[in-house]
């Protein structure tokens, strides 16, 4: 209890923070750290602020874990960087810890115990969920219920982990499968590896063989190169011997100017010596110069004092003799002066009882009258209350118009009712909002999801072309470095191979692959005779060059010749596939092969679909495991996997730019709902103004009416 002003409610919120208050409007302030000690016109500010409470639990008030202690001290600390700090009887501890000493006991920074201005009110008006927060906190059953809500948030937690935990099993089990496919994939190109290292070795081979002849031919360039740099090393040698001549003659002069260098330091280290000691003399001469006249002025001084006390002493001696004739008077005198003491105090003893007599009369008047005027300043002092009570009644009559705060409150009311229905919007808005905000989000998993499945299928079908282009390049010959650096200086690097040409018919690969054998990696050119000129360059390895012509019609050789399977080819070997018939099956080849006489004479022989080729004098059964095998089929495949690729990278290029809408989307929808919560918290801060300037009108119209 106090005057405003004097700390009342400095010290409520002090006990409100120390128990746990987290929200600095409810302390007054805007920030946490308003509770620390900014400093005044006699005093620093501080670092920090520090409250502490010790409550008596000798009677086993708190039971539990703290019944053993018979003192329960709870601090809070916070520094500038507003991080709290809280202890338990000196043990540093959470925030959840201090608030759970107080759960069913009815204290706490929120609770009902506190008792503050306008807490009475609340209590009253307080709606039934709000009133049954307050019963159920008196009751001490708001700890259970604040355990039961942390077991529920944990179970829920689990719940949500759990689901989790499917999505990444079915994820993984996805996974699985895809590495299963994957591992497959390994080991079909483990069966190519292994062919392709087998046709290494055997270039290798080659390659070895060329670089022995290549090393005979070096070691002597060697020898020469090496007699040359002998040479050259013993000019090096001449020349090594003169600079470390010239650095012997370096280091001589290098002493001679160190030595030089250390007595000019020394000099002048010496005279920056001799510089400091005259200073020093200097300064120490005029310090004794100034003590010498200080000491010539106090000599002076003391030569006056000395003068002035002779003086004094000498004045003395005088009035001493003048005063000793007077000595024997001045005793005479005191004889008499002691006999007219004596009568003086017997006269004096009978004045003093009169005296006392009189003080006792005149006490007993005097506290009469201090009486009375005790009940004269009461009575005064009372008229004066009353009259100041009369003027406040009088002033608190003209300011509590009943009708101007009715016209307030309403006021309050409309506005109120504004802010909770823009905020009830507000809220629907973010609700809305964080909806969208929860597809979008729902929408980027699955796009994410569907990105890295395309993209993962694409990056399988790449490496599959991959795979199959380099097998392909070694199939067609493309691998042999003499054959491609003969290429590349006769400018046929980029000429295509005929197997790049042809366009077969599905199923008579393996008969094309038989017949035109080495032909299928033939490079196309437009003149034979051009290339004939750079024939010998080529040094080593084998190449076919084909005339790239297609003046014949394509058909030409009926639709019974194997020519009728293939498109886009040479007429070169469209020549050969003309002479070779067609058979379905071995048994109708073998019918074939018995008319072969009967054809003209550019027919000699027949082919199945599997590769078994006849004539009337041969048969001709191609089932090697040859890595040529399969060109045509491979080169097919290649193009249509290449068909697969772009459609693959379109369809993850529409992906990605889905899931880059989306998150753009996202990205707006997050900025609105930021933008629209800072107004909501605004919109918050201004209705809980309007709310307490309401509560406070309505407040004042209840003590107007009670008036």
């Amino acid at each position: 209890v106090g005057p405003n002003g004097c700390g009342k409610s400095n010290v409520i919120d002090a006990v409100r923070w120390v128990m746990g208050e987290s929200s600095a409007s409810r302390l007054r302030g805007d920030s946490i750290t308003d509770v620390i000690f900014n400093g005044s016109s006699s005093r620093k500010p501080v670092g920090a602020a520090s409250v502490e409470l010790l409550f008596d639990n000798s009677e086993t008030t708190l039971e539990g874990q703290y019944a053993k202690y018979a003192e329960i001290a709870i601090r809070r600390e916070v520094s500038r960087d507003g991080i709290s700090t809280y202890y338990l009887n000196g043990t540093r501890c959470r925030r959840k810890d201090i608030t759970g000493v107080f759960l069913g006991t009815g204290l706490g920074p929120r609770s009902y115990s506190i008792i503050e201005q306008g807490m009475i009110s609340r209590i009253i008006e307080a709606k039934p969920e709000e009133m049954r927060t307050f019963i159920e906190e008196a009751a001490g059953i708001s700890k259970y219920k604040e355990r039961r809500r942390e077991t529920s948030n944990r179970i829920k937690h689990t719940k949500d982990n759990l689901e989790r935990l499917t999505d990444v099993l079915e994820e993984v089990e996805k996974q699985i499968k895809h590495l299963d496919r994957q591992a497959k994939t390994a080991e079909r190109y483990g069966r190519y590896k292994d062919e392709e290292r087998k046709t290494a070795a055997e270039l290798l081979a080659l390659r070895l063989r060329d670089l022995d002849t290549r090393s005979k031919y070096s070691q002597s360039t060697l020898t020469e190169k090496e007699t040359a740099l002998e040479s050259l090393i013993a000019t090096q040698r001449s020349a090594e011997a003169k600079i470390e001549d010239a650095r012997s003659r370096q280091s001589d002069r290098s002493d001679e100017f160190n030595e030089v260098q250390g007595r000019y330091y020394k000099a002048g280290s010496e005279i920056a010596r001799i510089e400091q000691t005259i200073e020093h003399a200097h300064e120490l001469r005029e310090r004794q110069q100034k003590d010498l006249e200080q000491a010539i002025e106090g000599a002076a001084e003391i030569a006056g004092h000395i003068n002035k006390d002779e003086s004094e002493i000498a004045q003395l001696e005088l009035t001493l003799n003048e005063l000793v004739p007077g000595l024997e008077n001045a005793n005479t005198r005191q004889e008499q002066s002691q006999s007219s003491l004596d009568q003086a105090e017997l006269a004096l003893a009978e004045w003093q009882q009169r005296w006392e007599e009189y003080n006792e009369r005149a006490n007993a008047a005097r506290q009469t009258r201090n009486v009375e005027q005790t009940r004269s300043e009461q009575l005064t002092s009372r008229l004066a209350s009353l009259a100041e009570r009369r003027r406040k009644l009088d002033e608190s009559r003209q300011s509590a118009d009943p009708q101007a705060l009715k016209e307030l409150f309403e006021s309050l009311s409309a506005q109120e009712q504004r802010k909770r229905q823009a905020r009830e919007e507000f809220e629907r808005h973010l609700a809305d909002i964080g909806e969208k905000i929860h597809k979008l989000r729902e929408q980027d998993k699955k796009l994410s999801k569907l990105v890295e499945e395309r993209r993962a299928t694409l990056i399988s079908a790449q490496s599959q072309y991959a795979s199959m282009k380099a097998i392909q390049k070694a199939a067609l010959g493309e691998g042999d470095e003499g054959v491609q650096g003969w290429l590349e200086s006769t400018g046929l690097q980029d000429a295509a191979r005929v197997a790049q040409f042809m366009d077969v018919a599905e199923g008579w690969e393996a008969a094309i692959e038989t017949v035109l054998g080495d032909y299928l990696q033939a490079v196309c050119i437009d003149d034979v005779a051009a290339a004939t000129a750079s024939l010998a360059e080529l040094r080593k390895g084998n190449i076919t060059l084909l005339v790239e012509s297609r003046d014949v019609a394509e058909d030409g050789g009926g639709a019974a010749t194997l020519a009728s399977k293939v498109s886009q080819a040479p007429n070169a070997v469209l020549k050969i596939l003309r002479t070779v018939r067609i058979a379905e099956t071995l048994d109708k080849a073998l019918t074939i092969r018995k008319q072969l006489e009967d054809h003209g004479a550019g027919v000699s022989s027949v082919i199945t679909a599997d590769g078994i080729w006849l004539s009337r004098n041969w048969l001709r059964v191609s089932r090697d495991k040859d890595p040529g095998a399969g060109i045509l089929s491979r080169e097919h495949d290649m193009r249509c996997l290449k068909d697969e690729i772009c459609e693959l990278e379109a369809r993850s290029d529409s992906a990605s730019k889905l899931a880059k809408d989306g998150r753009t989307r996202l990205g707006q929808l997050e900025d609105r709902r930021e933008k629209l919560q800072r107004d909501a918290v605004a919109l918050l801060d201004e209705y809980s103004d309007i709310k307490a300037k309401l509560d406070t009108a309505r407040f004042q119209l209840d003590q107007a009416n009670a008036r």
